[in-house]
């Protein structure tokens, strides 16, 4: 009995280590629209363009790209907190649609309407900071990002990946969801110091392309 309740003790033990560290915090699903309220397919996605919505909060802004090549599967592992979890890799019909939680994990850098310091660089349009393209780098401080490798640094002074967005997409109907959070919880409590408490999204998330909802876009 001894050793049957030493073992279940372990198991539970374990179990709750990774639920801690499975790096996943669902949030209410909601669907991603036009500013019009329609559904947005992902067929609608330019590829490589910059998207941005806002979620789970109405202060928290997202990217949303269409990578145009498969994401797959991703393993993060952290060794300065001991946290790793799976990013679920693209979404779409051809796995090629990711999202990223748009707040710079250095100093808390984030698109707002008047100006953008960070963005996905897409093929072809070189970071000058980086020396390379198809990366999301803030041009505050230089970090840099992979969004086809889960958020993961490429370029401190950035220590941890971006967090990202769960994606659901419906096959028949080509319409696409966000229903959660992949990775380290961002820096909420000190975005809502700055901006005021955060309004959680609870039905509709309105997309736009990041050009149309900042005046100025900042390339470094």
């Amino acid at each position: 009995m001894k050793f049957r309740r030493a073992s279940l003790i372990t198991a539970l033990n374990l179990f709750s280590s990774t639920i801690v560290n499975s790096g996943k915090v669902e949030y209410k699903r909601v669907l991603l629209t036009t500013e019009n309220k329609d559904p947005f397919r992902a067929s609608d996605i330019i590829k490589n363009e910059n998207y941005i919505f806002f979620y789970p909060y109405h202060n928290i802004p997202v990217l949303l790209l269409d990578l145009n090549k498969t994401i797959e599967p991703s393993k993060v592992e952290q060794s300065g907190d001991g946290m790793s979890y799976i990013h679920p890799g693209g979404a779409g019909i051809n796995k090629s649609i990711v999202a990223y939680v748009s707040i710079c994990n250095h100093a808390l850098v984030r698109p707002n309407s008047e100006k953008t310091l960070i963005k996905y660089y897409p093929p072809g349009e070189r970071s000058v900071l980086y020396g390379g393209d198809s990366v999301i780098c803030c041009c505050a401080h230089g970090s840099v990002y992979n969004p086809s490798d889960a958020g993961k640094v490429l370029q401190s002074p950035a220590e941890h990946p971006l967090t990202a967005v769960e994606l659901e997409w419906d096959s028949q109907s080509d319409f696409m969801y966000a229903r959660g959070l992949i990775g380290r919880e961002p820096p909420f409590k000190e975005v809502f110091k700055e901006e005021g408490e955060g309004r959680l999204i609870l039905e509709s998330a309105p997309v736009k392309r990041l050009i149309d909802y900042t005046k100025k876009i900042v390339r470094c």
